[in-house]
């Protein structure tokens, strides 16, 4: 049996970063949540605490994070994951593992992904960490807007991959108690390519039929 993982969101004061912090307070975890300003972390964090009840989110400075967590979860848009990649690199230690969120979609005449030359944004980010770090692929499909909205129940599926089983298996332990959320292990980072498929797929959804919550439920498994 592991020891209870630290978990940390780089950055995580956004809609994105505030909502995982919330469904993950909410099932039980305690963590730590950044911002490059550890006063505004910390005003964060006095909210979401306050939303579930509990003393289990604390704010901090996000080099303190970086450099303090086992687990981190990379909750900025793709436009910022280098630079961010790059101001905290010195923080980065061997065996950490970083979840990245971020989808690489932009709005130019419409929704769309970007072409890039590793495949997908997680391939692209894993290319970019400092060696000894193991990256997973997680929340890629799931509204920002729903998580943050912590009474209403996701009841849905959300897909997981990675190129190593290990850190796949520490990050399942920490996200799988979120309420009415089926985890599914979708296989390698490759499979990365998919999962940002679906999310602008969804993004076309939601448009074409003016709602705001579509999400992905898997039957048959």
């Amino acid at each position: 049996m592991h020891k209870p993982s630290t978990v940390g969101l780089i950055s995580g004061t956004g809609d994105q970063g505030q909502g995982i912090a919330l469904r993950l307070a909410a099932a039980g975890n305690t963590l730590s949540l950044g911002s490059r300003s550890a006063e505004r972390a910390g005003q964060t964090a006095r909210r979401i605490n306050q939303k579930i009840g509990e003393e289990r989110v604390r704010g901090m400075d996000n080099h303190e994070l970086v450099a303090g967590c086992e687990i981190l979860f990379l909750t900025v848009p793709f436009a910022h994951v280098e630079q961010v990649i790059n101001e905290y690199r010195q923080e980065f230690s061997e065996g950490q593992i970083l979840v990245d969120v971020t989808v690489p979609v932009v709005f130019d005449k419409g929704p769309q992904l970007l072409n890039l030359e590793s495949g997908s944004g997680a391939e692209h980010l894993q290319s970019l960490l400092p060696s000894g770090l193991s990256l997973v692929a997680a929340f890629k499909t799931l509204p920002a807007h729903l998580l943050v909205e912590i009474d209403s129940p996701l009841a849905c599926d959300e897909f997981i991959c990675s190129d190593s089983s290990s850190a796949k298996t520490r990050v399942l332990e920490v996200v799988s108690q979120i309420a009415s959320l089926r985890w599914i292990d979708a296989g390698g980072l490759r499979y990365s390519r998919s999962l940002e498929a679906i999310t602008l797929l969804e993004i076309a959804l939601n448009r074409r039929y003016r709602v705001k919550e579509a999400r992905m439920q898997v039957v048959g498994l």
